[in-house]
């Protein structure tokens, strides 16, 4: 019931800026223009890039991690944690 609530709000979050302008600053990225200084522009898509790589890079070192716990038994993990070869 909970799931149906939050679909049924999400046209109203999104459209609530139009709808109720006199209430909430207009939108500040559209498709047609932007209505924020350059600047701030570059700013907000540098951050938002530089997360979107964090978290593949989080998740690229989580699923080594978890390949590394699944063959933990295996030779090749002992060779790598053991360090055979140096």
């Amino acid at each position: 019931m909970l799931a149906i609530v939050g679909l049924v709000n999400i046209p109203i979050i999104y459209y609530s800026v139009e709808w109720w302008n006199s209430l909430h600053q207009g939108s500040s990225i559209s498709t047609t223009k932007i209505s924020m200084q350059i600047d701030m522009f570059i700013a907000l898509m540098l951050i938002s890039f530089a997360f979107k790589f964090l978290y593949g890079a989080l998740v690229l070192m989580r699923a080594r991690d978890e390949v590394l716990v699944r063959e933990q038994n295996s030779r090749w993990v002992r060779e790598i944690i053991v360090g055979v070869g140096k």
